[in-house]
Formats: C-alpha cells, sequence, structure tokens
C-alpha cells in the first residue's frame, strides 16, 4: 500500500509539473505577442522570436540520411532475423523497414530466453477461432524483443554514420553540434517550457480521440518493475532524442536546407544563414509518419518537429533540440511508470 502511494504521489508531481509548465509556457507565448516579453525563446534578450546565430558551412547531405537510414533497415531486419526460430520463419511477418519506424528504443538487457516461442507454439498449428489467447509472459517477451532491436540499429546506425562523416568529410562531434556547451543547455531548457506549451495541448486534444499505442508503453504495461523502466529511460530518454534529432534535425533538414539555402562555397565561418521554411515542414512531415501507428501522437509530433526545426535552423546547434526531446520523453515516461504502479 505504502509502494503504491508513492507511486500517486509520483504521478500527481509530474503532473502538476507539466501542468506548470504548460501554463508558464502558454503565458510566454502570449506575453510575446503583446510585445512584452522581455526574453525569447531560447532566453536570450533579442527581438527575434529565435536567436540567429552564424552557422559553419555544413559537411553533411541528404544522402548520409538516407545512409543512416538504411544502416537501420539492415541492421534490424538482421537481428530480426537472427532471433527467429525455423518456425518463427514460415510464419508471415511485418516488412523490414517496420524495425525503425518506432520512435523509442531500449537496451540489449531487455532480451531473454522467453524472446523466441516454443517449437510447439506456432500459430498454424490451430485455428484462429480455437488458439488461446497470448499469455502475458509471451506478449512481454515479444515486447522486448521488439525494442531490443531498435536500440541496437538505431545506436549501429548512428555510430557506423558517425564514423563515415569523419572519414569522408573530416566532420567532428564538434562540426556535428554534438559537443553542448552551457548556452546549449540554457536554450534548450528555455525552449521546452514555450515549445512543449502547445504541444501538450493538442496533444490533450487529439489523445482523448484516439487512444495511444506504443511498443514502450505497452511493455511498461506488462512490466512494470524498476529494471524494466531503467532501461527504458536510458534508451527512450537518452539515446533516442539524440538518434532522431541528429538523422531527422541535422542530416535530413539540414541537407534539404542546403538545397533550398546553397552555402558559400568557402569554408568560411559565420556567413551561412539559412531562412527558407519549406525544409523544415518536409523533415516533420517524415518525423511524424515514422510514429504511424502510434494513435494520434503523429499530430502532435509534427507540431513538436517543425517547433525544434526552427530552432536548429535559427541557432545552427543540435542539443537544444535533443535537451527538448529528451525532458518531453523522460516526462512521458516517469509519467507512464508512475500510473502503471499506482494502478490508476
Amino acid at each position: 500500500m505504502q509502494r503504491v502511494n508513492l507511486f500517486e504521489i509520483g504521478f500527481l508531481a509530474i503532473s502538476l509539473t507539466v501542468l506548470t509548465l504548460l501554463i508558464a509556457g502558454s503565458v510566454l507565448w502570449i506575453q510575446w505577442w503583446r510585445g512584452r516579453g522581455k526574453r525569447n525563446l531560447c532566453g536570450d534578450v533579442s527581438a527575434d522570436l529565435i536567436t540567429r546565430l552564424p552557422q559553419p558551412r555544413p559537411r553533411w547531405t541528404v544522402f548520409d540520411f538516407l545512409l543512416m537510414f538504411g544502416i537501420m533497415i539492415l541492421v534490424g531486419a538482421s537481428l530480426q532475423q537472427s532471433l527467429s526460430t525455423p518456425q518463427q520463419e514460415t510464419d508471415q511477418t511485418p516488412p523490414a523497414a517496420a524495425v525503425v519506424e518506432q520512435a523509442d528504443d531500449a537496451p540489449p538487457e531487455l532480451a531473454s530466453a522467453e524472446d523466441a516461442p516454443a517449437d510447439d507454439a506456432s500459430p498454424d498449428d490451430a485455428s484462429a477461432d480455437d488458439a488461446p489467447a497470448a499469455a502475458p509472459s509471451d506478449r512481454a517477451a515479444k515486447l522486448r524483443s521488439q525494442v531490443r532491436i531498435h536500440f541496437i540499429a538505431n545506436l549501429a546506425a548512428f555510430v557506423l554514420t558517425l564514423i563515415f562523416l569523419r572519414l569522408t568529410q573530416g566532420a567532428t562531434l564538434a562540426h556535428l553540434s554534438l559537443v553542448p556547451n552551457r548556452d546549449d543547455i540554457r536554450r534548450g531548457l528555455f525552449a521546452t517550457v514555450w515549445i512543449l506549451a502547445p504541444v501538450l495541448l493538442l496533444n490533450l486534444l487529439v489523445s482523448n480521440l484516439v487512444q495511444y499505442e506504443h511498443t514502450v508503453t505497452n511493455l511498461l504495461a506488462e512490466e512494470s518493475g524498476t529494471q524494466t523502466f531503467l532501461a527504458l529511460l536510458v534508451s527512450a530518454a537518452c539515446l533516442t532524442p539524440i538518434v532522431e534529432e541528429f538523422q531527422f534535425r541535422l542530416l535530413l533538414q539540414g541537407g534539404l536546407q542546403q538545397i533550398a539555402d546553397p552555402p558559400p562555397d568557402s569554408d568560411a565561418v559565420s556567413f551561412w544563414k539559412p531562412s527558407t521554411a519549406w525544409p523544415i515542414y518536409v523533415t516533420s512531415l517524415l518525423f511524424a509518419a515514422m510514429h504511424w501507428g502510434q494513435g494520434a501522437a503523429p499530430i502532435p509530433l509534427f507540431f513538436l518537429s517543425v517547433g525544434l526545426g526552427f530552432l536548429y535552423q535559427r541557432t545552427g546547434r543540435l542539443v537544444p533540440a535533443i535537451v527538448v526531446h529528451m525532458l518531453l520523453n523522460a516526462a512521458t515516461l516517469c509519467m507512464e511508470f508512475c500510473r502503471v504502479n499506482a494502478g490508476l
């Protein structure tokens, strides 16, 4: 009983924090529209809503996005094949591309010997009417296997793409704006309050119309233990935001931005200032499409991506967008963990 009460308190505390951020963000937007805001979305004193920073000539293109996406598919398909039993291989399985169409992942520690069903448990052995429903342990094992594949595929694609850019373009982590500084963190924290306010309001609206579905939340419903939660927290709140922002914001949006606003031919710093908006909307459409099948989630995720897109375009820094993404995923995961364990 005491454990349940602690989770109820945790759920209430997170909910109140999110509500406070929603109200604070709404107030900041109203003040800005009325011309009374002292600081902009980045927390800087500026006439621009988002601080415009000079950007170096990029060292990546849309091809690098396609390369990373292809690596995800290949690694995911290989893992899916290796984890399949001979009996499973006779069943109809989803396309390999479905392996990388999830937003959140989990580390390999979540896998266990239960990932493969028994040899005599093929669904072909009985008719659909006579087959019993899958046991909770079987469902959990399948979910663990899925998130494990997603985690490894994303991590492998991220690391291999970094190596490729380093070898072909000489791009370091600093060139890719993956080395954070104090201003990046500060701008990310301020942007979180501004961006999440309209996104959360929209999410509250659409979530009442269509039920939200996701592998991570389904796994928490099956296994709500602390070990599973911590593993998902590392993957969903740490790895996934870094990988997705790197893939969509830097490689895809940044690559499209070079087509819309060609950078200078020289390698001089502080000259390229992209401003065309269509790369942001195209990237956001693809980002939302990658979360298809998660209920109405693609709708608020599209607008989240638009906000993060403008944040990255104006600042040229990836870390602020990663901070916003991390905080959103962490709050969502923590709230779901407390809710499930409190029995709400």
